[in-house]
């Protein structure tokens, strides 16, 4: 008699077991598929957003705009802008530190290695 009951407690235990696990999986399941449906339809709203913007793109428009950025009005004028922002750091700091009048630059003595 003793060895039925703790036979038939042992089944039970066993199918609470079975029945915890269940929910447990359903559940893990459950939010893995939530959470990628929302990864998801956040990423169908930002490809929906983009295609729009290239549906929007007027070619003519930009065209024109690239057509005139390749033919300035005024050559020497453009130039002068280029030149003008040209100059890199180092070139200023060069010519900021050119001996007056003789176009070399200065230098400290160096230490030997």
């Amino acid at each position: 008699m003793d060895a039925s009951r703790t036979s038939r407690h042992l089944e039970e235990t066993i199918y609470n077991f079975e029945r915890q696990k269940m929910k447990d999986i359903k559940t893990v399941l459950s939010e893995f598929i939530k959470i990628e449906m929302l990864f998801h339809g956040k990423a169908l709203e930002v490809y929906t957003a983009a295609y729009q913007n290239i549906q929007n793109i007027d070619e003519d428009e930009d065209l024109e705009v690239f057509r005139n950025s390749l033919y300035a009005p005024d050559y020497s004028s453009r130039l002068d802008i280029v030149r003008a922002n040209s100059k890199s750091p180092l070139q200023r700091s060069l010519s900021a530190k050119c001996v007056s009048g003789t176009g070399q630059v200065s230098k400290k003595p160096s230490k030997g290695i």
